[in-house]
C-alpha cells in the first residue's frame, strides 16, 4: 500500500523553504492522526519550530511555523511542539 499523501498549508511551505538540517519527532495514533515537530537552529541562534497534525486520510487539521521560539532549546521546541500536536490532535485546544 503507498503511503498517504499529506495535504500540505502555507506554513508548511515557508518551513520547507529554509534548506537547512533539523531534527523531528513524529506519530502516529491508533486513530490514524499524524503528529510530526520539526525544529533547527539557524547560524544567528534562532529556533525554527513546525508543527503539523494531519488526519488519517492526509487532511491537515494544524500546520503552525514559529520562526523564533525564544528561550527553548531545538529538542526543547520539538518537545513542546510535539505535546501542542497531541493535544490538538486529541481534540483539546
Amino acid at each position: 500500500m503507498a503511503p498517504m499523501t499529506r495535504q500540505r498549508t502555507k506554513a508548511y511551505f515557508d518551513w520547507a523553504a529554509v534548506r537547512m538540517p533539523y531534527s523531528s519527532r513524529e506519530e502516529t495514533l491508533p486513530n490514524g492522526v499524524f503528529i510530526e515537530a520539526c525544529g533547527r537552529q539557524l547560524s544567528g541562534g534562532q529556533i525554527q519550530l513546525f508543527v503539523g497534525v494531519h488526519t488519517a486520510e492526509g487532511k491537515p487539521v494544524l500546520e503552525d511555523y514559529t520562526d523564533n521560539a525564544q528561550g527553548m532549546t531545538v529538542q526543547e521546541a520539538i518537545d513542546w511542539g510535539f505535546d501542542r500536536g497531541r493535544s490538538v490532535a486529541n481534540g483539546q485546544k
